[in-house]
């Protein structure tokens, strides 16, 4: 399956044990003022190794409050669907997906594929910080933030380089909740471990630290796509689960809202400092 995460390209190949054709929907509505994508593509057969097969023609819309907002399919990338350039999502409202028109086989044009997401509260991070872990040679990025009390938090952790995203993939993703630390203020958690030799950070590299707050759905999501991906061999073991997701009418993939916060920082070392 495909899934268009944090406004940028990203497939996940979800093959299924059967060979019945289904929608797979991926999409995000963020705090951001941006162009939001929802992807639309068509599962594959669990042994199909061609690429990832995007829907064309599909109508996509997002309901919020009265407001509906239309998805335009971008011309650049068929079946990829567009918010307009200056729609964001506000914390608390709840947005509602419908798609109708997939063309897909044994998918009537009428039938409705639906899916809804609150948006969290956002949390702000107050710092992030970069350094050096001896014990597992690993670079170690850390955060320091006040969890907001008395409620159940979800949290998923992207990072930038010089403005480009290098955690790209959902299994590169790190999600956390606050069980541990509800209404605490949590000093230097470490976020990422990043292998030294795949990231020569340089001196006076600007990184950024993403906090998306997450639903619980989308958390347990997240968790599901990233135990598929951990690299089973087909011809060892069994056939993989299919990941649950909010699509109704038996489609896959998910569709959710969140908040974002960020923060900028700067490496001050090379690797050879600590070695």
């Amino acid at each position: 399956m495909a899934f268009a995460l944090l406004s940028c390209e990203e497939e996940i190949n979800l093959h299924l044990k059967t060979s019945a054709t289904r929608l797979v929907v991926g999409g995000m509505i963020t705090s951001d003022t941006t162009q939001h994508i929802i992807t639309l593509t068509q599962s594959a057969h669990y042994f199909d190794s061609t690429q990832v097969k995007y829907i064309s023609g599909a109508l996509v819309e997002v309901v919020v409050a009265d407001s509906t907002v239309v998805f335009t399919e971008s011309d650049e990338h068929p079946g990829w669907y567009l918010s307009p350039e200056d729609f964001y999502g506000v914390p608390g409202n709840e947005y509602r997906l419908r798609i109708t028109n997939v063309g897909l086989p044994g998918i009537s044009t009428d039938e409705e594929f639906t899916a809804s997401s609150i948006m969290p509260a956002i949390a702000p991070i107050d710092s992030a910080s970069i350094g050096y872990s001896h014990e597992w040679d690993l670079w170690k990025i850390v955060i320091s933030t006040q969890d907001p009390a008395d409620q159940r938090n979800y949290y998923m952790f992207s990072l930038q380089r010089n403005g480009r995203q290098i955690t790209k993939s959902l299994k590169e993703k790190t999600i956390l909740d606050d069980r541990l630390s509800d209404g605490k203020y949590a000093s230097e958690v470490w976020i990422f471990g990043l292998d030294t030799e795949e990231y020569d950070f340089q001196p006076n590299d600007t990184l950024t630290m993403e906090c998306y707050n997450i639903t619980k759905e989308f958390y347990y999501y997240v968790y599901a796509v990233q135990v598929e991906m951990q690299g089973s061999n087909p011809l060892f073991s069994g056939s993989p689960a299919n990941v649950p997701g909010n699509i109704s009418n038996n489609a896959l993939g998910y569709f959710t809202a969140c908040g974002v916060s960020r923060v900028d920082f700067i490496n001050p070392y090379r690797i050879e400092d600590f070695k």
